[in-house]
Parts: C-alpha cells; sequence; structure tokens
C-alpha cells in the first residue's frame, strides 16, 4: 500500500504548517482552507473510519478542541466549527477546524480560498504562538469522568430541604 499524504506530513516526510502537536496527533494548517487558519488533525496512525480506533479517534477530537481554542484566541473567529468529513483523496482519518468570520457565513466545503505561502506562515506563527493553560488538558471527558467515579464513591450527603435550611440559618443568625 502506497502511504497517504497524511502519513508522510505525520511522519514529518513532507513539510506542513504545523500548529499544534502531541504523541498521538498532528495538527496542520489547511493549504485549501474553506476560511483562514483552518486546520487539519490526523492521527499519526494510519486508519480510514473513526470505528476503528475509537480511542485515538478521541485524542483527535481533543487535539482538535485545542487547536480549536488556540484558533478562538489568537484569530478571534465569530465560531469555531469541526467538521469529520471522509475523503475520496485522501483516505486518513481526520477531522477540520473551521474558524468563522462575518463575512464567510455559510462556509462553503468545495471552495477553498486562494492562500499564499507567506499568509500560512503568518496564520501557523499567530495560532502556534498561543499558550493553552494545563487546565484546558485537564477538562476533558476522561477527567470529567475519573471526577465522576470520585463523587459517587464519596459518602453521600443528605438533603436538606428549603425549610430545612431556612431553619437552620435562622438558628446560626439568632444562636
Amino acid at each position: 500500500m502506497q502511504e497517504c499524504i497524511f502519513c508522510k506530513i505525520a511522519k514529518k516526510e513532507i513539510p506542513a504548517k504545523v500548529v499544534y502537536e502531541d504523541d498521538a496527533t498532528l495538527s496542520f494548517l489547511d493549504i485549501n482552507p474553506r476560511s483562514a487558519g483552518m486546520c487539519i488533525v490526523v492521527p499519526k496512525q494510519h486508519y480510514k473510519d473513526f470505528s476503528e480506533n475509537f480511542e485515538l479517534s478521541s485524542r483527535v477530537m481533543q487535539a482538535a478542541m485545542i487547536v480549536a481554542e488556540m484558533i478562538k484566541q489568537s484569530l478571534q473567529p465569530k465560531a469555531v466549527d469541526f467538521a469529520v468529513i471522509p475523503s475520496e483523496a485522501v483516505q486518513h482519518f481526520h477531522a477540520r477546524v473551521y474558524p468563522v468570520y462575518e463575512d464567510e457565513i455559510p462556509l462553503i466545503e468545495n471552495q477553498p480560498k486562494q492562500i499564499t505561502d507567506q499568509k500560512l506562515n503568518e496564520l501557523r506563527n499567530k495560532i502556534s504562538s498561543v499558550s493553552i493553560d494545563a487546565s484546558f488538558h485537564t477538562s476533558g471527558p476522561a477527567v470529567k469522568q475519573e471526577k465522576e467515579v470520585e463523587r459517587e464513591k464519596a459518602p453521600r450527603q443528605k438533603k436538606r430541604s428549603k425549610k430545612a435550611v431556612f431553619w437552620m440559618r435562622r438558628e446560626m443568625e439568632v444562636g
């Protein structure tokens, strides 16, 4: 099987305007964007459909959320949209992160914008310069699940009625 272009980008065999990378994913600017700052987020491992690797697909979506936050902070679009659309040209699972600007609503998927390499470099520098707070990385779904499990293990407090709370406060004020 001939390697796909996203695999070559992930292995750094061909250049890309990388804005974010972790151990499992790589995020880079699309060279045929639908909006300025549109990014592609790919797993470093090749597979075609999200259902082939749920865990890694989840990591791709987490990386897409991080990239979206970086785009929000650096480019200040009106909104940021996500899409997971299979591609005939590149059969490698990926998520698309679209900044949406006031003058570009609605985005049109099949009409890429013309963009220069210089502008791509400017966008990459602007987006990748954003530092995401560590708490953003630790507030995702997996962390929320852990917190819910901890809450379930904690002893339950008896829920007090409004009337009981009223009288407890009244007693503290008077007492």
